[in-house]
């Protein structure tokens, strides 16, 4: 992962340190640093379980937070939600880059199919503080709901993800 405050400088934006998640409206006290720092304490939950639920996570977050990750990022993240959701496709960390490859090649021949930030505060209504303190049945069940809540909140770019996905499945699924 990148580093947050360096992506937001590179982009003009001053990252808060106070009240709600200015990007998601996570319910905190810390701003952003503290959204990311729950973030990161859960990711630890997922290590040793099931790896699906990581990379559903970990898109859940990241398209909540486009402004300090890379500008593909939304590209990369809600295709791989559409894989894994939709397709069913059972995921495992080495299919990411393969998926990046993918986009790599789309990107070149379609550089106008960015995947752009939706307004602030707007991109689902779940959050990662939704998930403190839950066991690991729940939790599990709740990070599935979140990953659709934020998928859905994307619809209007379904299509874009569902192309390059499919791109994805023609060439490493069958």
């Amino acid at each position: 992962m990148q580093n947050i405050e360096r992506q937001a400088q590179k982009k003009g934006i001053e990252l808060k340190d106070y009240g709600r998640c200015q990007f998601c409206g996570s319910n905190t006290r810390g701003g952003v640093f503290e959204c990311f720092d729950v973030f990161n304490d859960l990711a630890m939950t997922f290590m040793e379980g099931n790896h699906l639920f990581t990379f559903i996570y970990a898109d859940a977050h990241c398209l909540q937070h486009s402004e300090v990750h890379g500008g593909w990022n939304n590209n990369l993240h809600l295709t791989r939600q559409y894989l894994i959701l939709e397709q069913a496709i059972a995921w495992e960390y080495a299919k990411t880059s393969q998926l990046s490859n993918i986009l790599d090649q789309y990107k070149r021949t379609h550089p106008d199919i960015l995947i752009p930030a939706l307004p602030l505060q707007q991109r689902g209504h779940l959050t990662v503080t939704d998930l403190i303190g839950l066991k690991q049945k729940e939790l599990e069940s709740m990070v599935f709901k979140w990953a659709m809540d934020v998928y859905h909140s994307y619809d209007r770019y379904h299509t874009n993800a569902k192309v390059v996905g499919d791109l994805y499945i023609n060439k490493y699924e069958r």
